[in-house]
């Protein structure tokens, strides 16, 4: 069985490994473990400013991650949105095109950490977007079903949900909650992507889909046919 090690930013993304992704990969022979960051901002920063305040904090934990030489492949699922700024490729990245931005900065991590194990995952734009595919299940979960139909506009406006942007008053996490402002990422996010399925959820998740293939297949190569 390979073991994969994936770095996530908190508790919310450690449990969407462990209750949506582990249970499927495990069929593909793959136990993926997720860890958490060790050097995120100080409690009480804006989430918009990302998880950690510099890239060498993130490097500095995958690195520590590919030390241990039983683990088969390093990766991360971190959000795009509130990256810090000083993270490689992003000053350069693509403005226009979400899947060549995320994909050209995912390359530049992997060419920073140089490493054949290392496999570089940025979430667009967020995790939340996951939520925003699970649009009506989140509704069923909160018991408000215009939420669905809200939720559901964003996604057709821009082209899937993870096409909705990143700007800090639009992004998958505040389109959320002024759909809902009682939102609760941990529990609510959560249920609602585990009750819509990760298969629904790939398909609707073209970058996701890519992730877990390569993942699946044990393959660093990106496909580039979608």
């Amino acid at each position: 069985m390979r073991q994969v090690h994936v770095l996530v930013e908190g508790a919310t993304e450690e449990r969407l490994v462990q209750q949506v992704f582990q249970p499927e990969l495990l069929a593909s022979d793959v136990w993926i473990t997720p860890v958490a960051l060790k050097t995120r901002r100080a409690a009480g920063r804006p989430h918009d400013k990302g998880g950690v305040s510099k890239w060498p904090r993130i490097e500095q934990d995958i690195r520590k991650l590919l030390k241990n030489s039983a683990v088969d492949t390093v990766t991360t699922m971190l959000d795009l949105y509130g990256l810090p700024s000083d993270t490689p490729g992003l000053a350069e990245a693509p403005a226009r095109d979400a899947y060549a931005r995320v994909e050209h900065v995912e390359s530049v991590m992997g060419e920073v950490i140089g490493d054949p194990r290392f496999l570089p995952f940025l979430v667009l734009h967020e995790t939340e977007a996951w939520v925003l595919a699970a649009a009506n299940e989140l509704a069923g979960l909160i018991a408000v079903p215009k939420v669905a139909d809200v939720l559901r506009s964003h996604v057709s406006a821009a082209g899937g949900p993870e096409l909705v942007n990143s700007g800090p008053d639009t992004a998958p996490s505040k389109r959320l909650l002024k759909a809902h402002p009682a939102y609760r990422k941990v529990v609510d996010g959560r249920d609602a992507i585990e009750l819509l399925g990760l298969g629904a959820l790939r398909a609707a998740c073209p970058h996701l889909d890519d992730w877990l293939k390569r993942l699946e297949s044990g393959s660093g190569d990106r496909d580039h046919s979608g």
